[in-house]
């Protein structure tokens, strides 16, 4: 039997993995089209490692300060909390 603090942890894990994962989604699709539109040359030049690393580098640069805003803010102290690691 699951008792409701797991349930409650493990709800807490999927929202917060909902969160991360639709910010890094939505953020990969603004930017690759950003990206695309503006720098053709650069675009075509890298490889899809290159490419890859480089979109998730920007996008982690870019959610510090939306994770210090949401700090300050709402006192969000936390954005994803799961039981290995808190985000």
């Amino acid at each position: 039997m699951v008792s409701i603090r797991t349930r409650g942890n493990w709800v807490k894990a999927v929202f917060g993995a909902v969160v991360v994962g639709g910010f890094y989604a939505l953020g990969g699709f603004a930017l690759h089209a950003f990206f695309r539109r503006k720098n053709p040359k650069d675009y075509k030049r890298m490889s899809f490692l290159q490419y890859s690393i480089m979109f998730f580098f920007v996008l982690t640069m870019f959610a510090l300060p939306i994770k210090m805003l949401l700090r300050l803010l709402f006192h969000i102290k936390y954005v994803w909390i799961t039981p290995w690691f808190n985000v």
